[in-house]
């Protein structure tokens, strides 16, 4: 099978969509499957084989620095893929890639599956900041428009199929947890980030936290708990990079040596930090899917994050982590994981991220793309008849 992945985001840009995207990529060609990418030319200049680069202008002063713009469809691009002559196009992104993925699809008469990475309503704050009810609104109903032009959706979690479902999107959608590749945090190595990591600590109980330092992802909670948590024998590492990187520093100025700001944390240092930290901790509810929580359990390292739908079956509570409301619950959630911290937590962790390998993500998205396929050539049979009769 030919399949052409569609996003806006790509390497080196590092987030969700661009983890999945290559991950989807790499486990759908060890299935055997011819596998292309189209994208927008990203800030760094990158050429990798079987990717084609649409010209695009970045929105750092507008939106966010990982963000850009489509500036057209060059027809020797659009002539090159119709040539390829995919049997699937698959979106990962509704915005500046989504219009040449549904021309594709439509000229060559092919199934367009689109997966839902990012509920925007929650990041609608950022583009209608006169009004956070009007931005709900809007995205809402940007979302229902944009799926109804798909023939398949792909939800990472039961939680974010529900919400389209609310939305009024009546397309097929499919629960597909987005997979990892789980290989460089089974035995993360012990190299220079990890050493940092328990220097840092020294010796204390070591909470952490990687990911884009966002307002969506209630880092401030985190400070906040930690601060009232006052227990000098534990220590909060924040790793990553965001729009409330300052604000956040400037609110635990007065917890300095207790709550370290690793800055950003390249990509292959990451699994050294889950390795060295004791408990990964989050209190985002924005997630569709929360990767970062695979990443930590397939280390060995127990969560500890705020209740949410979307990990219920991920995060259970005393046997790989805990899940918390409040900031009694998250106290009651620490003590929780030290009790059964050891061998037996570790190794349920472990299990648990194993659902969400890059190998059965690859072969559950197969399963989605043989079902639009066959839904396709039933419907084409059915119009065939229609227009002999």
């Amino acid at each position: 099978m030919k399949v052409l992945l569609t996003t806006d985001f790509y390497r080196p840009t590092i987030n969700g969509v661009v983890t999945s995207t290559v991950n989807l990529s790499e486990g759908l060609k060890e299935r055997g499957h011819e596998v292309c990418v189209l994208t927008l030319r990203q800030k760094e200049n990158r050429k990798e084989e079987d990717v084609w680069y649409l010209p695009s202008v970045g929105l750092d002063a507008f939106v966010a620095p990982t963000v850009r713009f489509r500036m057209g469809f060059p027809p020797s691009i659009y002539a090159d893929i119709l040539g390829w002559k995919p049997d699937i196009v698959h979106s990962q992104c509704e915005f500046c890639t989504f219009g040449p993925a549904k021309k594709i699809a439509n000229k060559l008469e092919v199934p367009l599956v689109n997966t839902y990475h990012t509920v925007y309503e929650d990041y609608a704050r950022y583009l209608f900041r006169f009004s956070d009810r009007f931005g709900r609104y809007a995205a809402k109903k940007f979302t229902k428009e944009r799926l109804r032009l798909v023939d398949a959706v792909v939800a990472p979690t039961v939680k974010t199929r529900e919400l389209l479902q609310g939305y009024g999107v009546e397309t097929d959608i499919y629960v597909v947890p987005s997979g990892l590749d789980l290989r460089a945090f089974r035995v993360p190595a012990q190299g220079e980030m990890y050493r940092k990591v328990k220097e840092i600590a020294a010796g204390r109980r070591c909470l952490l936290f990687i990911g884009r330092l966002a307002k969506e992802k209630n880092i401030g909670e985190l400070i906040e708990y930690f601060r009232r948590l006052d227990d000098a024998g534990t220590v909060l590492l924040i790793g990553g990079y965001g729009p409330e990187s300052k604000a956040l520093e400037e609110q635990a100025a007065d917890l300095e040596g207790r709550v370290v700001f690793l800055g950003t944390v390249q990509p292959s240092d990451v699994p050294q930090c889950y390795a060295a930290a004791d408990v990964f901790v989050s209190a985002s509810t924005s997630e569709t899917q929360g990767l970062t929580y695979f990443e930590a359990l397939a280390s060995g390292t127990p969560v500890l994050c705020r209740e949410d739908p979307c990990i219920h079956s991920i995060v259970r509570n005393g046997e790989n982590g805990y899940r918390f409301t409040d900031f009694e619950s998250f106290c009651t959630g620490l003590k929780e994981i030290a009790a059964h911290a050891g061998e037996k937590m570790q190794a349920a962790c472990r299990a648990a991220a194993e659902e969400y390998s890059r190998e059965t993500f690859a072969r559950r998205i197969e399963e989605v793309y043989i079902r639009a396929i066959e839904r396709r050539k039933a419907e084409d049979s059915v119009l065939y008849l229609q227009n002999q009769g």
